[in-house]
This record gives structure tokens, sequence and C-alpha cells, in this order.
């Protein structure tokens, strides 16, 4: 009996032309991934039945979703699939604005088990969150969260499918990798510590009299959220908390010229930030948190470039 690996699994997916459909001969494109993955949530009912002997009568099953989200760790032309996804818009030109589209995915995990292997096929898949994570002297990380229809089991590979590898474009570092850095128009541009990006659809669950499973999820609004941690050089930043201000939020991550995205935040209004004394020994940190908002000039909330020089 072979025990499964972790290090020996496979993450692959496919967009589907109809929700919780996978198409006809796939080809599956393998994920880059870090760890985590998909689960069926069941929802059971425990019947209130009076018995005589006090035992339980009947555990019923009422629902099953799919939830869960993967770890990764930015490179280039790895993720765009999802980028689209998370912001429910398409690539135009190279350009990703936030739109109202509700793509859709077959997710599977394959655990190699030796002569038979085990398959869980996620149908039905939406991006429900995207994370992007920024920090001195380490590496552009991030996390998808999935909400997904139901979940299949198989011991094969389904019929005429086929696996395209992933790319071995190199990770992302905040140390190497980002430049162009702007925070509100302020100059000189703050001194940042970390940077993190969150977007958040807002999906929701659609169940229904006679199955187990949700409808196609609803759509909740864009929201996009974040964090800036800067040292504390001046006024002018925190200033734009005392103010309630609004301001730009863009930079450029990449290694290679024409690979790199710009990450863009045309509106972001500075929120219920800090500037605490630390103790002892400790750098006075800037602590901003922000909300995008809906920007007439670009007609988005987020927009990512890719293909930059």
């Amino acid at each position: 009996m072979t025990i499964g690996s972790s290090s020996r699994s496979r993450v692959a997916y496919i967009a589907e032309a109809s929700y919780g459909v996978t198409p006809a001969e796939p080809v599956f494109q393998e994920m880059r991934v870090t760890s985590g993955g998909l689960r069926s949530t069941k929802a059971t009912a425990v019947s209130n039945e009076i018995r005589a002997d006090r035992n339980v009568s009947n555990i019923a099953l009422v629902g099953l979703d799919v939830t869960g989200g993967y770890p990764i760790e930015l490179s280039y032309a790895s993720f765009d699939d999802f980028l689209a996804a998370a912001l429910c818009g398409s690539w135009d030109t190279n350009v990703l604005k936030n739109g109202v589209l509700a793509p859709s995915f077959t997710i599977e995990e394959t655990v190699e088990l030796g002569a038979t292997d085990s398959f869980s096929r996620f149908l039905g898949c939406m991006v429900n969150t995207l994370s992007l994570a920024m920090e001195a002297r380490g590496l552009v990380t991030g996390n998808i969260g999935i909400m997904g229809h139901s979940e299949t089991l198989g011991t094969a590979i389904l019929e005429s499918a086929t696996y395209t590898p992933p790319n071995d474009n190199p990770i992302l570092t905040a140390s190497a990798h980002a430049a162009s850095l702007a925070v509100a128009g302020l100059n000189p541009v703050p001194i940042i510590r970390a940077l993190n990006v969150e977007v958040n659809n807002g999906l929701r669950v659609r169940p229904a009299i006679g199955t187990l499973y949700t409808q196609e999820f609803g759509q909740g609004r864009c929201v996009v959220t974040g964090t800036v941690t800067a040292y504390f050089t001046s006024n002018a930043l925190y200033q734009k908390v005392m103010d309630h201000a609004h301001g730009a939020i863009s930079l450029t991550l990449g290694a290679d010229t024409g690979e790199k995205y710009t990450l863009s935040i045309p509106r972001a209004r500075f929120l219920d930030g800090a500037r605490p004394i630390g103790g002892n020994d400790d750098d006075v940190m800037a602590e901003i948190p922000w909300q995008a908002e809906f920007d007439a000039g670009e007609a988005c909330s987020i927009k990512i470039t890719r293909a930059v020089a």
C-alpha cells in the first residue's frame, strides 16, 4: 500500500465554458502552488425526534459545498487566468480591470499512489478572494481563495485528458523585483516595509430545494483593500489618514523586461491608520489601511497591466 506524499501531488485546472461542466478532452494547465487545496464541506441536520432510549435517531446530510484555496509564490504568466477570474474581468491588450464576468474552472488535484492514483475533481470553481503580499527581504506571496460547486473522485485521468506543464519563470521577490512604487503622489516616496492587497468578490451560495449543491454563485461587490506599512520619516503619509484623503498606489513587479506587471489602485482611500511608538530598539512605523474606490478616469477600482517593459 502506497501512502500519498504531498510533494508528489499535482494541481491542474481548465476553464469551463458552461458552469460546473468540464470540457470534453480537457487540456489541463498545471498550477504552481505551495500547499493548500480544496475540500468538500458537509452541512448536516440532527433530528430532534424524541426517543424513550435517549438516542439520536438520525443525522441527515443537507448540503455539500467546495471551499479552500492555494497559497502561491508570484511568478510572471503563471496565474494570469486566476488574476482575471479574481477581478471578474478579461485581459484586453494586456490590461485587466475589475468587471462583472463570472468565469469558472474545473480544478483537479492528483495524489500519486503508485499503480492507482487518486483524483479529486472540483467543478464550478470560482475565485472568491485573491491576496498578494510583499514584505522587505521576502518573496511576493499570495493566496487564491476558491468556492466550488461539487467534488467527484476518480482513479484515472479523464478520457483524452492532457496536461500542460507550468512555466519555470523565476519567483518574484520584494527586494529585487519591485520598482516604480508610488503612493498618493508623495515625493519623496515613503520607504515601504510591507504592502498587501486583497480582492474580495463576496461570493455567496444559492441553495435550492431538491439538491445538495448550490446554484451558480451570487456575486457581491468587488471590495479591494490593503495595508501600507512604511517607516515613519515625516508627517506626509500619516497626514493622508488625518485628512481622510485618497490617492493612487502603484508598483511594478517583474524580473525581465517585457515580463512585468504593474499593479495600480487608481483611487485608494486612506482609512484608520496609526503611527504607534514602539519599545526600545524599535523603528517608528506608519501602518495605513486603505480601501479602493471606483475611479471614473480608469473606470475601475483595480488595474493590472502585464508585459510591462
